[in-house]
């Protein structure tokens, strides 16, 4: 679009006006009255205003539409019952046959053999006996110390009783568990009783009572405490290898039973050295002439404490080699082993106790031993058992008081026992109500 002159020199002066005096209004008002109507909208809307004003403007509120919400529906869980599938670890192959008998290696088999009812009826018996003769020499000695050894005759009489209710029942677990536990541990009892015997041995034989740097105190806590640990670590292996357990925990059960009956075993050498040593200063103190003849009724007990050891050792290795996993040997499935390996050593070891028993051979005050430090601080009923020995002790030194002042002047117990020791030829003995005692 081509401009005429006169809008040319308008909008000229209203563009100086701006730039340099755009408050002068009045100026710009004049100079738009001046354009020519044809003068285009586009021009007149860039030209510059001050100020604005809007006349009846109304604003009208928007408009929000309704929020609708609908609401979520949350469906309720449902609990199925529940169900336990046990998934078994074998296979059953072959109904049980008589007895409830399963071959080994088949499912449901709790035995290595069939066990024989006659045999283990048998072993009952016999153990049986066994305990009704310790009990009664443990009676007539008052030897206190003895229910060592019936507990472990206690032990394998329940445990063939139990090998022979199995036997007719061979799926029994709880039967075989029980039979298989306690003809496991029974022979730690024997063990225990052969050191307190010992220890006995010591205090009523040996002229220093002692035997190289242990009094007979010291043998029995550090040699029972040792039997002790042996014990717990063979329950805790015997309870994880019973004849139900899985094959993972059966094996880790026999390892640890090993390594228990490996502990006893090096424990019994212990206490095998110790009486060698005892038997070589005893046959010394013999030759020296230091030893009184009446002490001289140490062999017996010494050759029974041989024995059991013996026997001991040669159940131990049975099951060293029977818990091995050997295929060459086949110890475990032979009940035959299990009876000559076994059972014959440890009956005969509870049969050497009995024929040797140690009431025979040691009686009167110096039979016990003296309270150690742990019965004197910890234990009510020994120090009761101190007390009672004490006043035993000197009722034997008034009767020898009485009887041979002539010869002796006992005035203590600890004098008492050094004229026994030190003996006095051609005298008697004389029995009181109390106490058998030696007036010489």
């Amino acid at each position: 679009m081509i401009l005429s002159l006169q809008s040319l020199l308008a909008l000229c002066a209203i563009g100086a006006a701006t730039r340099y005096d755009i408050q002068r209004q009045d100026q710009v008002s004049t100079a738009i009255s001046h354009l020519p109507a044809s003068t285009p909208v586009t021009i007149l809307s860039a030209l510059p205003v001050k100020r604005v004003s809007v006349v009846d403007v109304t604003v009208s509120p928007p408009s929000i539409s309704r929020y609708s919400f609908t609401g979520v529906s949350i469906t309720r869980p449902t609990r199925s019952a529940f169900s336990y599938s046990y998934t078994p670890r074998c296979t059953p192959t072959i109904a049980p046959g008589k007895d409830g008998y399963l071959p080994p290696g088949t499912c449901g088999a709790l035995w290595n053999y069939a066990p024989s009812f006659s045999a283990a009826v048998a072993l009952t018996a016999l153990f049986g006996v066994l305990l009704l003769i310790h009990v009664a020499q443990a009676a007539y000695y008052r030897t206190g110390y003895a229910w060592v050894v019936i507990m472990s005759v206690v032990w394998q009489t329940g445990s063939f009783a139990s090998r022979a209710f199995g036997s007719k029942d061979q799926q029994n677990a709880g039967a075989a568990t029980v039979s298989q536990i306690l003809v496991l541990l029974a022979p730690l009892w024997i063990n225990a009783f052969a050191y307190m015997v010992f220890a006995r041995v010591v205090h009523f034989f040996a002229p220093a009572r002692k035997v190289w740097l242990l009094s007979p105190n010291g043998l029995t806590v550090s040699f029972v405490a040792l039997d002790i640990v042996a014990f717990v670590t063979q329950l805790v292996g015997g309870g994880m290898a019973g004849p139900d357990a899985s094959a993972e925990t059966r094996k880790k059960g026999i390892d640890i039973y090993m390594g228990g009956i490996g502990m006893q075993e090096g424990f019994l050498l212990a206490f095998l050295a110790l009486v060698i040593r005892f038997h070589v200063d005893q046959t010394r103190a013999e030759k020296r002439g230091t030893l009184p003849a009446a002490k001289g009724t140490w062999r017996p007990l010494l050759y029974a404490l041989y024995f059991c050891v013996v026997c001991i050792t040669v159940r131990i290795i049975f099951r060293l080699v029977e818990f091995s996993g050997s295929e060459s040997l086949d110890l475990a499935h032979k009940e035959g082993y299990f009876y000559a390996l076994d059972t014959v050593p440890t009956l005969f070891a509870t049969v050497a106790m009995a024929l040797f028993h140690p009431g025979r051979y040691i009686s009167g005050p110096e039979a016990e031993l003296p309270p150690s430090w742990i019965s004197r601080h910890l234990c009510c009923c020994c120090r009761r058992s101190s007390a009672k020995q004490g006043s035993s002790e000197e009722r034997t030194a008034a009767l020898l008081r009485s009887e041979d002042h002539e010869l002796y002047s006992v005035r203590s117990p600890l004098e008492y026992a050094r004229i026994r020791r030190e003996g006095a030829p051609g005298r008697t003995r004389r029995t009181s109500k109390s106490t058998a005692v030696d007036v010489w």
